[in-house]
């Protein structure tokens, strides 16, 4: 048993970091069904909630089940999880052969796990969540082996026993910033983007600004972010003095979570550096930003990430994806 409850540490990995509660971008009009069905399996299972909103699963055992059988017990609504997009989930793991709960994740509303949208990804959450919407609760039938991938098996588990996965879906993202082109300012760096959203920066032979400059490349119609929203982006910084990028978030292969305030002045220390709070407050979810960060508002000496030399302007991009509160 240990040997399954250890291999979730890979399932949850990638967790997201904070809830998000509030909107996302704009929505996308093309249908989206699932690439997977109910089978006998996934129907003969039956959930309930608990009052602190954690899934139980109960069935006739032993379950068993050949192949991938996803039964959806809550539709959920809004814009469902496409292809190379995010989702935000939490889930309960349980043997089909006696119904005894296995592993899953703690349904704390600061870390739920997240994983890119891929119907071909060995991940098995990559594939069957595809499709899926905020608020749905879904049933998934499989094998061990599926989920963990093979194990050493023993008298109860082996890699084609049958487990019942049950995944409540909390947020999805899409890929990028989809809001509406605006013409960027002169002087600051060009962007390019790929189609998986990955920001390439373009630096100009022109004096770096020495003040805050913010630039919408793109202007989405989503919600304003407030002061103290926690937004999820996807994001690049870079050194405008030696034109290097020092951080961002495609390293992990999954949009990241940050806090819209003042990192210097909240009394947790939690935030990002003046000039990010000030040029994200009040930007829209959808929104591709461009920022160039003066010395005086970015880092205090000796408090910089590595790659970036003190005194240094700091630019961005970030693809503002979602907020919550």
């Amino acid at each position: 048993m240990s040997k399954v409850s250890v291999a979730v540490a890979s399932i949850v990995v990638l967790a997201a970091g904070v809830a998000i509660v509030g909107g996302v971008a704009a929505s996308f009009p093309e249908q989206c069904e699932s690439p997977y069905q109910p089978g006998r399996a996934s129907a003969l299972v039956d959930v309930a909630t608990t009052d602190d909103g954690v899934a139980e699963a109960s069935f006739p055992t032993p379950l068993k089940t050949t192949g991938r059988e996803l039964n959806v017990v809550h539709p959920g609504q809004g814009e469902p999880a496409r292809v190379a997009g995010f989702v935000d989930f939490d889930l309960r793991i349980f043997l089909g052969s006696t119904g005894e709960y296995l592993t899953g994740s703690d349904y704390q509303p600061g870390n739920p796990v997240r994983r890119v949208i891929d119907a071909a990804s060995e991940d098995v959450f990559s594939a069957v969540l595809e499709c899926q919407k905020p608020g749905s609760q879904v049933v998934v039938t499989t094998t061990v082996e599926d989920v963990f991938g093979p194990i050493e098996g023993d008298e109860l588990i082996t890699n084609d026993s049958t487990i019942v996965l049950v995944v409540d879906v909390h947020q999805t993202y899409p890929t990028k910033a989809n809001g509406s082109a605006r013409l960027p300012q002169s002087g600051l760096p060009t962007v390019v983007q790929t189609d998986e959203g990955v920001h390439g920066l373009s630096f100009p032979n022109a004096p770096i600004p020495t003040e805050l400059r913010v630039s919408v490349l793109k202007q989405g119609d989503g919600v304003a972010i407030q002061e103290g929203d926690f937004v999820t982006t996807h994001f690049t910084g870079a050194v405008w003095n030696t034109r290097e990028i020092f951080n961002t978030s495609f390293e992990q292969g999954i949009p990241l979570t940050l806090v819209a305030r003042d990192t210097f002045t909240a009394g947790d220390g939690v935030g990002v550096i003046p000039g990010l709070a000030q040029a994200l407050i009040g930007q829209t979810v959808g929104s591709q930003v461009l920022v160039s960060v003066p010395p005086s508002l970015g880092y205090p000496a000796g408090q910089a990430p590595a790659g970036v030399p003190d005194g240094s302007t700091l630019v961005y991009v970030f693809d503002i994806l979602g907020i919550g509160k």
